[in-house]
């Protein structure tokens, strides 16, 4: 009798404003008797991580280079997303003190 372990499903969730909130891997696991089946089940989602931890590492399932332009990405969207809150920030500090007879 053998069992064996595979990633089975990638579960990746993003919160309510768009922000990567976690990723999550699910093994199958089959036993078998030769080449019988006889039983099969799904684990439990465990994190999914860049290095080597508990959870399943990101760098089985991506090559460097890739997981190097996630990364590049992640931080181009973060800095975009942190000058577009800057700017509205300004925005709304100009459209304060503004008036009607005095438009933007």
């Amino acid at each position: 009798m053998q069992t064996t372990k595979t990633p089975y499903e990638l579960l990746v969730r993003w919160d309510q404003s768009g922000a990567l909130q976690g990723a999550h891997v699910q093994y199958r696991y089959v036993i078998r008797d030769g080449d019988d089946v006889i039983g099969e089940t799904i684990g439990q989602a465990l994190p999914l991580t860049l290095g080597v931890a508990d959870g399943f590492p990101l760098g089985d399932l991506l090559s460097q280079v890739q997981i190097d332009a996630l990364t590049a990405a992640v931080a181009e969207r973060d800095t975009a997303l942190a000058r577009v809150a800057e700017l509205e920030a300004i925005l709304d500090a100009v459209q304060s003190v503004a008036t009607p007879d005095q438009p933007i």
